[in-house]
């Protein structure tokens, strides 16, 4: 834990026997201290509770508790003179609690828990131990070992008395926050912040940042304009005329509530976009050259996404397509052949887009095939995310409607990782075969998992276990050595010479592991899988799940793969899942292209979903809460342009694919 300097200034309280030491002390008596404060002040309640959100109160009956304005070196002299002339404990205890607070308003919290935890251990009266209660739980925010369920049990139930309810739900906010639980975090906001604009945006993002249940409206009674215009939004987003509609009807339902005066611009924006206009489209795509098996793919899909199109819409004209090769021209020369057409698909190739992106009339709406250097979304946070755009359009960079769609092996690696931490997992093994596309993918994984480790502040005891092999030979001793088989082999091997005697064992592997993540093609995993199945000890009944990404699945190769793949767990497009809801147009396409591979098969689902969220593509950008079901995946936006993937979660389960919940 981190120890802020102490202040050296030894207080004395002496009257019949009541001694208070304020001292420095030794890192290890603190950290001893530190650690069992809450622990003690808990001890007589059933222990924390998972989520427990502050009772409803309105802003108006809650007012800021007043500062305290003596130094704390004074409040506690003031401390000992009452104590030792008229023998007050109660207003000795008093000026204490507001030494603590005065230690808190400078950012000391670890001299206001020194006095803290003496008044602990000292009876309180009743309201002094609320008091003390919510400036230890406040002390504690920002102490990376303390669980924030058990400070949010000394803040419950709230008191009545103004000022020291807004402090408790300060608490509660931040604590809430840092817990993850950001409708309990707005909850507890509501309820004493005054609602301006940006209040109204904060709680906006973190209600949308949640995961929200059905019961949430009945849990949260104080966030039911923000739940509904959620819902509003989820529901009617893609329908640029539904959403409108109904977004007037909800000004008037909620009239006078601070989230209507203080719309989000956003949502407002999104309900008066028009696609009506889409009549002509440019493609840019490799059509010939290095890339042009990669680009006739693309093509197909989008042809396909066409005719699927005019199959199921009525319209006046057909949109008409145009498709330009992109191979060897400048980007003068692609320009002039878009001519006056503003809807654009592609180009495909990095290079390809920053050269005619800035040179793109700014009401061209933008659909890259491929992103261009921006920050990951997943490694920046809310308020840099937010600079982005207006930074690359200030340096010409962007046009002002520019999204950027890529089937990046870094998205899966980002949520392997954030979905095998959600399930608890906090020491898996990385297996990564050699490759610059393995390499990318152990290192967006390793960042990721850096990044929830850290905002979880979950106290790793070691490194992630990385396991880098060239051939089946590496490979097999980096994953005996790393899930500790040949240490417990050698063991057995000592015991047997010591001995001298035929011994019956089976090798152990480290209990500490519980989870394999694997970056590796399928023919390399196919091999991998087996080796960790015979590595691990079936001793305790625990299987190690192992988990990989689209990378390991070829659907086209022999049955052979499914039997060597038992039980391991994988992402990948719902285009390639058995069962998916693109029936037919599975049945045309095998008619036409019966021996498509899989990774072509990814390329045509890439071309389908581009063409057929053309018309999504802004009001996604504008509006992240919006999902978009795509042959690729799960589609949704953010405010840099960028297009993400969230792709279905299935297991190999007796030579069959099963789709599984992504919860499991």
């Amino acid at each position: 834990m981190r120890s802020d300097k102490l202040d050296t200034k030894r207080v004395n309280l002496v009257k019949k026997g009541f001694s208070v030491h304020l001292a420095s002390s030794s890192h290890l008596v603190l950290k001893c201290i530190l650690f069992s404060a809450v622990l003690s002040l808990t001890a007589c309640s059933s222990g924390p509770s998972k989520q427990r959100p502050a009772p409803v109160s309105t802003p108006d009956t809650v007012s800021k508790e007043p500062p305290v304005t003596l130094s704390p070196e004074a409040l506690i002299a003031n401390a000992r003179q009452i104590w030792q002339q008229q023998s007050d404990k109660a207003q000795r205890d008093t000026l204490l609690l507001d030494a603590a607070t005065a230690y808190l308003q400078q950012d000391r919290p670890q001299q206001a828990r020194q006095i803290l935890l003496m008044l602990n251990n000292d009876q309180l009266e009743r309201k002094q131990q609320v008091r003390a209660n919510t400036l230890i739980a406040q002390s504690y925010i920002g102490a990376p070992k303390a669980e924030p369920a058990r400070l949010i049990d000394l803040l419950l139930p709230l008191d009545t008395e103004t000022g020291l309810k807004t402090r408790q739900l300060r608490t509660l906010t931040a604590l809430y926050e840092r817990q993850g639980d950001y409708l309990a975090a707005a909850n507890a906001m509501v309820q004493y912040k005054q609602p301006d604009a940006n209040t109204v945006a904060l709680l906006w993002q973190w209600v949308n940042k949640a995961e929200v249940s059905d019961t949430a409206a009945s849990t949260y009674p104080a966030l039911q304009p923000y739940l509904a215009l959620r819902d509003l939004v989820v529901t009617y987003g893609l329908n640029h005329q539904a959403l409108a509609s109904q977004l007037q009807q909800f000004k008037q339902v909620y009239r006078g509530q601070p989230l209507v005066q203080h719309l989000p611009p956003a949502i407002e924006h999104a309900a008066s976009l028009s696609v009506n206009n889409i009549d002509d489209v440019a493609v840019l795509l490799p059509l010939t050259g290095r890339f042009a098996a990669t680009g006739e793919l693309i093509k197909q899909g989008i042809l396909a996404g066409y005719y699927l199109e005019s199959a199921n819409e009525s319209r006046r004209h057909a949109r008409q397509l145009t498709f330009i090769d992109t191979n060897d021209k400048t980007a003068e020369q692609i320009i002039n052949e878009l001519s006056n057409i503003k809807w654009v698909i592609g180009p495909l190739l990095k290079e390809t887009i920053e050269a005619i992106a800035p040179r793109l009339d700014t009401q061209t709406r933008l659909l890259a095939l491929n992103r261009i250097g921006l920050p990951t979304h997943r490694a920046l946070s809310d308020s840099a995310l937010s600079l982005i755009p207006e930074a690359l359009q200030v340096n010409n960079l962007l046009p002002r409607h520019a999204a950027f769609f890529a089937l990046a092996p870094e998205d899966e690696a980002y949520q392997l990782a954030e979905q095998i931490f959600k399930q608890g997992h906090r020491a898996p093994i990385v297996v990564a075969a050699q490759g610059a596309i393995y390499q990318r993918l152990l290192d967006a994984f390793s960042t990721r998992w850096k990044q929830l480790s850290d905002d979880k502040q979950v106290n790793q005891t070691r490194e992630l276990d990385i396991v880098r092999y060239t051939d089946s030979k590496s490979l097999k001793e980096g994953i005996t050595a790393s899930l500790g088989v040949a240490q417990s082999k050698e063991r057995i091997d000592q015991i047997r010479y010591m001995v001298n005697e035929k011994l019956y064992n089976v090798t152990r592997n480290r209990r500490d592991i519980d989870a394999i993540v694997v970056f590796a093609s399928a023919e390399q995993t196919e091999l991998l899988n087996p080796m960790i199945e015979a590595s691990l000890s079936p001793f305790d009944g625990q299987s190690v799940p192992v988990y990989a990404t689209s990378r390991s699945m070829e659907y086209d190769s022999s049955n052979n793969q499914w039997r060597d793949l038992q039980n391991v767990r994988f992402i990948d497009m719902p285009w390639l899942m058995p069962e998916n809801r693109w029936t037919t147009l599975k049945q045309e396409t095998s008619a036409i292209w019966p021996r498509q591979s899989t990774s072509q098969s990814r390329f045509f689902a890439f071309g389908v979903d581009a063409y057929q969220m053309l018309p999504y593509v802004e009001t996604l950008s504008l509006l992240p809460q919006i999902k978009y079901q795509g042959l690729t995946g799960t589609l949704s936006g953010n405010n840099t342009g960028e297009l993400k993937r969230l792709l279905p979660q299935a297991m190999i389960d007796n030579q069959r694919i099963e789709q599984l919940n992504m919860a499991r």
